[in-house]
């Protein structure tokens, strides 16, 4: 279980799946995540839907991302448990 005062690893690995939980983290359409990201907003679409590879390129973006945003680890491993758990219970 992790607390606030936990000391998580900042970095981590993330896939696709994680920026729309983060875009929807701090209530950001398309458009106006593109900045945060550095990257076209028809690139994080295709990005979020799986249809173009997720390269380390692109991670490193997120994670600049995730930084800009100031994201916290507590909210990242949130993301993470939400990401697993449907993948569980077989949604996309």
């Amino acid at each position: 279980m992790y607390t606030v005062n936990s000391r998580l690893p900042y970095n981590q690995e993330f896939d696709h799946r994680f920026i729309k939980y983060v875009r929807h983290s701090r209530n950001l359409t398309l458009d106006r995540f593109s900045p945060y990201m550095g990257v076209d907003k028809s690139t994080i679409a295709k990005l979020e839907k799986g249809q173009l590879d997720f390269t380390p390129y692109y991670e490193t973006k997120l994670k600049e991302a995730i930084k800009r945003l100031q994201i916290s680890n507590i909210e990242l491993v949130s993301i993470r448990n939400i990401i697993e758990s449907k993948e569980r219970k077989g949604y996309r």
